[in-house]
């Protein structure tokens, strides 16, 4: 901003209209006069106003000033004359905010741009031409200063996704350079208005509507100098369906081998066109469609979630858990077996299991059967015998070894073995 100004004619800038003009760097204001007009910051110089008027002392003192709101900036104009002042007498002017004005003319109109808003006491010094002060008069005047016009900002959020037309609007984009914003005034578009102090959390419950609609909400917000600005944004509030129930069926297939599950809803009163979204809540985001089918990595209980939506607004929501076994969950069978003692009249065979484990879950049971019988209802042993007495002809038997998975998959294994006759050995 110029901090120093030189003379204009009062009939000038009475009547200035509203003129363009570019942003000039701030530089030091001197002590000399100058020839230069008043100049503005940015934006447009708009027509001088609130003129007041003083005489004191046979000084009589003038002063307005230009809107200090955008895309106006605030400029003060002052102009005093003297009655008989001798000879080459001049006026001295000190505005109250270190900048000033040296050598004026009686009559003269000069200016000065308060940077800052506050209360200046402007002093006007009228010297001779020996620099002696032959008066000093004083006037108050109270500047909104520069950069005080808001900006306004907001957006908005839906405190729950079951009623769409209930929002929460925050204001805290909103902001002001110098001073502060006194008032958030929102405009709904639905016939209603707010008036609040804060930007924070300001909530508004839009009628409930039998199809999709858009509000064009406004916000204007005003700073503590009496300056506005506003934002506008189209809120929309899709229909209110509070008829729609149900959730929807499970189907899993293949759960030891390949596993997968088909999902359908069986939800009544889904208007038309709706999409149906679904949330596995395993990390593989989101799917469209219906019936639609997921495969699960890893063995969980997931709380399986169902969104409709029509015009890309929720209108319904239903979840349901779901176990997965996930996948490679098939355990391997897999033992060992040998002659542990062996006589004449009989033998014993011990089995040894060595089911391996399946990469996703653990075996939870064995079950050895000896010709298709249960040796022992005690289906976590991983260590058999059997003893069979010989006769007088050779007999073939089958031992058969079960291992279940912790999810119920099953996989077995089978050997074959002679019992020889009495008098005779294994090996």
């Amino acid at each position: 901003m110029k901090h120093t100004f030189q003379y204009i004619l009062l009939l000038l800038i009475l009547g200035a209209a509203f003129t363009s003009c570019n942003k000039t760097t701030d530089t030091q204001s001197t002590t000399t006069p100058t020839t230069d007009t008043i100049k503005t910051v940015g934006g447009i110089t708009s027509a001088y106003k609130d003129t007041v008027e003083a005489t004191i002392n046979k000084v009589t003192l003038k002063y307005s000033r230009t809107s200090q709101c955008y895309p106006s900036n605030e400029i003060f104009a002052f102009t005093a004359y003297a009655t008989s002042l001798p000879t080459g007498a001049t006026l001295n002017w000190d505005f109250g905010d270190g900048h000033t004005i040296n050598g004026a003319g009686n009559g003269a109109t000069v200016g000065n741009i308060y940077a800052s808003p506050g209360k200046y006491t402007v002093t006007l010094t009228i010297k001779d031409v020996n620099k002696v002060s032959l008066s000093v008069t004083t006037v108050n005047v109270a500047a909104h200063g520069q950069q005080v016009s808001p900006h306004a900002s907001f957006y908005a959020q839906i405190f729950d996704i079951n009623y769409p037309n209930n929002y929460n609007f925050n204001a805290n984009g909103s902001s002001v350079t110098n001073g502060h914003i006194s008032n958030y005034y929102w405009i709904w578009g639905d016939s209603t208005t707010t008036s609040a102090a804060t930007a924070d959390n300001t909530p508004h419950n839009f009628p409930q509507v039998a199809k999709d609609v858009s509000y064009p909400v406004q916000l204007i917000v005003t700073s503590s100098e009496g300056c506005k600005d506003t934002a506008y944004v189209p809120v929309s509030i899709a229909a209110i369906y509070n008829n729609i129930s149900g959730d929807f069926d499970t189907v899993q297939n293949n759960p030891c081998t390949a596993e997968y599950f088909t999902f359908t809803s069986n939800a009544k009163n889904i208007p038309q066109g709706a999409v149906f979204t679904w949330d596995f809540s395993d990390a593989t985001g989101t799917s469209v469609g219906n019936p639609i089918q997921h495969t699960f990595t890893y063995q969980n209980t997931f709380d399986v979630k169902m969104y409709v939506s029509m015009n890309g607004k929720i209108i319904y929501t239903t979840h349901k858990s779901v176990w997965a076994n996930g996948q490679n969950v098939q355990p391997t069978a897999l033992f060992f077996k040998n002659v542990s003692y062996e006589d004449s009249t009989y033998v014993k065979w011990a089995m040894y299991s060595a089911g391996i484990s399946p990469p996703h879950g653990y075996i939870a049971t064995n079950a050895w059967y000896m010709d298709d019988v249960l040796i022992n209802t005690n289906t976590n042993d991983t260590y058999e015998i059997y003893e069979f007495n010989k006769k007088l002809t050779t007999s073939q038997h089958t031992i058969k070894h079960i291992v279940t998975s912790n999810v119920g998959c099953k996989d077995t294994a089978t050997s074959s073995f002679v019992v020889p006759i009495i008098g005779k050995y294994t090996y």
